[in-house]
């Protein structure tokens, strides 16, 4: 299926950042993650530990796995020390990609710190960028916050102007609609809420190879939902494992197509979340592009270069035309920096597919 090959794809990505709400990203103190030796690194998929090491030791080894494998490593050479603390150095092995470097770099906004792991090429070139992993992270609700929250989050409107809003409920409260993940307490797979004219379902996502996937029943049918540039589609499947559908459900095809609402901006989670590629490879090219450049939109960035951008946020109510001079946030320049990186390896991924 779809999201299956997006993960594994992902799994492919050395390290990039978590999904971690913002009062979590701004919870990181200064120097909390400011000596590699400490450190733990993870993109949604992947997770690495520091193996033990010595106060003059020359090298750092990294190993990690998946929620069900291990296996992965990755080694620091040529370390930079400062004050007694590793804040760098240059990765000498990883499993997918040739010698790059690696530095750390603590973004300052208004006193409050975020601690980013940035790798680079040997020309400089940023190629991935690394989210801490705190001693308190729940490993299991942050991929399920990945691949089904934040994948599938926004408001919508069916053919016929019906809203549909996917958010987070809480289970212990009716199902009162969150602000974020940040207050989702326990019931991580239960939390998911589809909120329609008539009523709230709590959405019930399916898992595979133990990871959930935005797989639901909907209307007695399992369906499962594809974001794309024009909304989200809601796609018929035949079942997943040993589930099947009533006789007589399509196999495949489009069971409803959502479009985004015009009043509000449709990824306003960028500026609350650090993103991470695991994600963002949910998403196909068009709506990377359209991901970024909302960032810079919503700030009032013009004029857009390309006429289609132009036409695009022209036609929302919220865009406000200003400049080309604007100020980003310390989360949606990391998030800026991300996206554009999803976009270029989703480009050459299309590209690489339509070959075939």
């Amino acid at each position: 299926m779809k999201h299956l090959r997006l993960m594994s794809l992902a799994a492919g990505m050395l390290l990039s950042l978590s999904a971690l709400p913002l009062s979590a990203a701004l919870a990181v103190e200064t120097g909390f993650y400011d000596d590699l030796r400490n450190s733990k690194w993870h993109d949604g998929f992947v997770f690495y530990y520091p193996e033990n090491h010595t106060p003059k030791s020359q090298t750092l080894k990294f190993a990690g796995g998946t929620m069900h494998e291990g296996g992965y490593e990755a080694t620091l050479t040529g370390l930079n020390v400062r004050n007694g603390k590793v804040t760098g150095g240059t990765v000498a092995k990883t499993e997918w990609s040739p010698e790059k470097k690696a530095s750390l770099v603590i973004t300052d906004d208004n006193g409050m710190k975020y601690s980013m792991l940035y790798i680079r090429d040997l020309k400089g070139k940023t190629i991935n960028i690394l989210n801490p992993l705190s001693d308190t992270a729940n490993t299991s609700r942050l991929i399920d916050v990945n691949n089904v929250y934040l994948s599938l989050r926004g408001r919508y409107l069916d053919d016929e102007g019906n809203r549909y809003v996917f958010t987070l409920g809480d289970p212990d409260n009716d199902y009162r609609e969150l602000p974020d993940s940040s207050s989702l307490a326990g019931n991580r797979k239960e939390a998911c809420i589809l909120i329609t004219p008539e009523e709230i379902i709590p959405l019930t996502f399916e898992e595979e190879f133990e990871f959930t996937a935005p797989v639901f029943k909907l209307n007695g049918i399992y369906v499962e939902a594809r974001p794309t540039a024009d909304g989200l589609e809601i796609h018929y499947i035949p079942g997943i494992d040993d589930k099947e559908n009533p006789e007589g459900t399509p196999k495949e095809g489009i069971y409803k197509k959502l479009s985004p609402v015009l009043e509000m901006p449709r990824f306003a989670f960028t500026e609350e979340v650090i993103l991470n590629m695991g994600l963002l490879g949910h998403f196909d090219y068009r709506t990377l592009r359209l991901m970024r450049n909302e960032i810079m939109a919503r700030h009032g960035y013009a004029p857009f270069k390309s006429q289609d951008l132009r036409d695009y946020f022209e036609s929302k109510p919220w865009y406000n035309p200003a400049s080309d001079k604007i100020q980003l946030t310390p989360v949606e320049k990391i998030n800026v920096d991300l996206i554009r990186l999803a976009e270029e390896r989703r480009k050459d991924q299309e590209a690489e597919d339509a070959g075939k």
